[in-house]
């Protein structure tokens, strides 16, 4: 049977409910069915599920004991990933899956099942992964999987479990399977047949897909399942492969080799005005996820913000800022982009925050353009090279990738070097002859560096971070984000600082930026681009006729 046709059908009949992206994708598979460039077997999916279904059993309450019986979502994923093949080579067509699935839908059941099917139905001598973010979540994995095999005698009989050094067996055909996960030491020298990586969401960099990726070179069929719920991670691994997903869907990118499958939400609303709707997000709802569940998290979201953000996040797929933060995810996030050669010979507003040490040091240069009230926003940051391992481990971003894709540069040592700030202020007026009218900055720690921008002609403008000089302008930016006017062109470390931002309230309403929950939760960017608003206030008038 084909199970893309019937799940597919199903959903075009209204029994099932899914959200756009999924419908976008499905609608492409099943022209693809008739697409000469592609052959569509159906054996090697229907071989894994009829071993699945045949071998394995549920592990926890209240199925435990129970025969793994796929769902139809489940059976549809497992023939379209295996089944499509190139038609000039009769090799697999997808190397890549990542399935966006909210949690309790039994996502971990269901990577446990294809990397035991994997490591049965394997040629010899492969490694089987599993792998996420932490050694924890990892071993969740690991533990589901033994716990599986150990529930029927036939599979238990045709391995052995070295648990303390973290394999399962095979003596027959040398097969493993393995842990793998961020804060493992040593990512090399395996030999990987098919790669599961569980929940992606607090991931910051590549690292451990890299590793699964590279290991795949001499592979002629490698898969990598990437199976995952929404997270709070801004601008992290999980962020770039949904990003790269949905330009996918768009027809922006053309990559055949990648499988997106995202369970996801079409807005908030029809999550509040109508429950069948949760389905989107939700495929084993009713099934493996209660109803009864999700009315009671949504009761408690509606007067609990803490409440809200986590349902938001991992029963809808829909991303958010952690709780507490100043804008909520949808408020901050802006995806346009543009060429700044467009930008050309345009006047700027120019904001800096400063740090020796501790911090970032965040240089925002913001354009209007004539008869448009979107801002561009040119955003670097700098930071000292010899804490870059450090901040790494310590904020949990990927500032070694940041730094490679050219959104900070390193100063040599332990401290920032302001004169860098300064060349970058330079560069951009030559390269682009975007020169800044006036310059923003506070006053602390910048005496000598406010001396080398007057030398060279810059209007320096004090901005004093007190409550009273930047609620107004916060609460400005604020309206503009929300109303999608900040054209950030996507920058990931300015997201991150926006998502970092509490907004502190005194009595009569006032606010002021302040880090959320933690000392690493860095928010430099986001104080830069409040001063340039505090100097476009300031000069409003002025800057607007010379546009």
């Amino acid at each position: 049977m084909n199970y893309l046709v019937e799940y597919y059908q199903e959903i075009e009949n209204g029994d099932i409910l899914v959200g756009e992206e999924l419908k976008k994708q499905l609608d492409d598979l099943v022209k693809d069915l008739d697409n000469p460039k592609y052959i569509f077997d159906m054996k090697p999916g229907d071989l894994r599920i009829s071993f699945i279904e045949t071998f394995c059993k549920h592990t926890k309450s209240p199925f435990n004991g129970m025969p793994f019986i796929l769902e139809l979502w489940e059976k549809a994923i497992i023939q379209t990933a295996y089944g499509f093949k190139m038609a000039d080579t009769g090799l697999r067509r997808f190397n890549e899956v990542i399935l966006l699935i909210a949690r309790k839908n039994g996502k971990t059941t269901f990577v446990a099942g294809l990397d035991i099917a994997e490591f049965f139905l394997s040629r010899g001598g492969v490694d089987i992964i599993c792998a996420s973010n932490t050694t924890e979540q990892a071993n969740i994995l690991f533990e589901e999987i033994n716990n599986m095999r150990e529930q029927s005698p036939s599979l238990s009989k045709e391995t052995r479990s070295k648990k303390n050094i973290f394999y399962i067996y095979s003596p027959k055909t040398k097969n493993k399977i393995k842990k793998l996960s961020a804060q493992s030491r040593n990512k090399d020298g395996y030999n990987i047949e098919v790669g599961c990586i569980d929940e992606v969401h607090e991931m910051t960099d590549s690292k451990v897909y890299d590793a699964i990726k590279q290991s795949q070179s001499t592979k002629k069929e490698p898969l990598i399942f990437i199976i995952t719920t929404e997270g709070t991670t801004v601008g992290g691994f999980l962020d770039s492969k949904l990003d790269y997903s949905r330009k996918m869907l768009k027809g922006e990118i053309q990559d055949e080799r990648v499988l997106p499958w995202l369970y996801t939400q079409d807005s908030v609303n029809e999550i509040y005005e109508d429950k069948k709707t949760w389905q989107k997000s939700n495929p084993s709802i009713g099934v493996v996820k209660l109803n009864s569940y999700l009315e009671d998290v949504m009761n408690k979201s509606k007067h609990d913000l803490s409440t809200r953000v986590t349902m938001l996040c991992k029963d809808y797929n829909i991303k958010q800022a952690d709780s507490g933060s100043w804008l909520n995810f949808d408020d901050l996030n802006n995806d346009e982009t543009y060429n700044i050669d467009d930008l050309r010979d345009s006047y700027a507003i120019g904001g800096v925050d400063l740090s020796s040490t501790t911090d970032l040091t965040a240089a925002i240069l913001v354009i209007q353009k004539k008869d448009s009230n979107k801002k561009f926003v040119l955003a670097h940051f700098f930071m000292p090279s010899e804490v870059l391992q450090k901040r790494i481990t310590e904020d949990n971003v990927p500032y070694d990738i940041w730094v490679k894709r050219g959104l900070v540069t390193l100063t040599e040592g332990s401290q920032n070097d302001f004169s860098l700030v300064t060349q970058w202020f330079m560069k951009i007026i030559q390269t682009y002859g975007i020169r800044p009218l006036w310059v923003g900055f506070d006053p602390w720690n910048s005496q000598y560096w406010i001396k080398e921008m007057e030398d060279l002609g810059f209007n320096m403008e004090k901005v004093r971070q007190g409550i009273y000089s930047l609620s107004e302008p916060m609460k400005q930016l604020e309206a503009d984000l929300k109303n999608s006017l900040v054209i950030y062109n996507n920058n990931p470390i300015l997201k991150w600082c926006l998502a970092n931002t509490q907004a502190k309230v005194d009595l009569n309403g006032n606010i002021q930026p302040s880090k959320l929950n933690s000392k690493y939760k860095r928010i430099d960017g986001t104080v830069a681009l409040i001063i340039a608003y505090v100097v476009l206030n300031r000069y409003k008038i002025d800057y607007e006729n010379m546009l």
